[in-house]
């Protein structure tokens, strides 16, 4: 009787221990599935070319990652070999945006050597006036520009051309017209997560411009004949 109780027992423990164990493996698959995921769909965003969008991209897999180390000697070998095809891609991928990021850096140094030379170009100018200091370089780049902040960035737009329509030369306007057009591309590219309402938005301040533009525009050719004449 005490030889069968104690079979019992040891068929309990054995039982619990198995189950742990089964428990902790599929803990480390789901980490390691977690790490997958997170870096495919960074793979499959939009990039945007900024510090702190950076940062906050590599503080989200830094954090998964460090979940999945403790448990990866846990996984079969299958399981671990997407973990580290994961962590390759990431390195790729990290490589990509510091790469980017030190082009941004570098092409700003040289607008700012051009202003303190007294030389700065009037597009650059304009594109920081009309975006924001730095949004927008020669590049011509509206990675920046997502569903969540368009509205704004048409909002600014249309201000600051509002604000300045009648200080803008020929030359001023065609460049308005050439960035205006690439932000109306990238709203093309955004615009299956664009919310309905900020839509209708946009439309109102898209008029609102054609309606500056075609005012004003003709305006200043007019006025830069005469001067030419005179």
């Amino acid at each position: 009787m005490r030889t069968t109780q104690l079979m019992i027992t040891a068929a309990i423990v054995l039982t619990g221990f198995t189950a742990c164990n089964n428990s902790a493996k599929d803990a480390a698959k789901q980490d390691s599935a977690v790490l997958t995921q997170y870096v495919d769909s960074v793979e499959n965003l939009h990039p945007v070319y900024t510090l702190e969008n950076w940062t906050a991209i590599d503080n989200g897999y830094q954090e998964r990652a460090l979940t999945a180390e403790k448990t990866l000697a846990t996984l079969e070998a299958a399981d671990q070999a997407k973990a580290e095809e994961s962590k390759k891609k990431y390195a790729a991928l990290k490589a990509t945006y510091q790469a980017k990021l030190e082009e941004k850096e570098a092409a700003a140094k040289v607008e700012i050597a051009k202003a303190e030379n007294g030389t700065p170009d009037y597009r650059q100018v304009l594109r920081n006036r009309l975006f924001g200091e730095g949004r927008i370089g020669s590049d011509m780049k509206f990675a920046f520009v997502t569903a969540d902040n368009i509205l704004g960035v048409y909002q600014k737009f249309v201000d600051a051309v509002s604000d300045h329509k009648n200080d803008y030369t020929r030359e001023d306007w065609d460049e308005i017209k050439v960035l205006y057009e690439a932000l109306d591309t990238r709203k093309n590219v955004v615009e299956k997560d664009l919310k309905s309402s900020d839509n209708l938005k946009i439309a109102g301040q898209k008029v609102r411009f054609a309606s500056i533009r075609a005012t004003h525009r003709g305006g200043t050719k007019i006025t830069e004949n005469e001067k030419a004449k005179s």
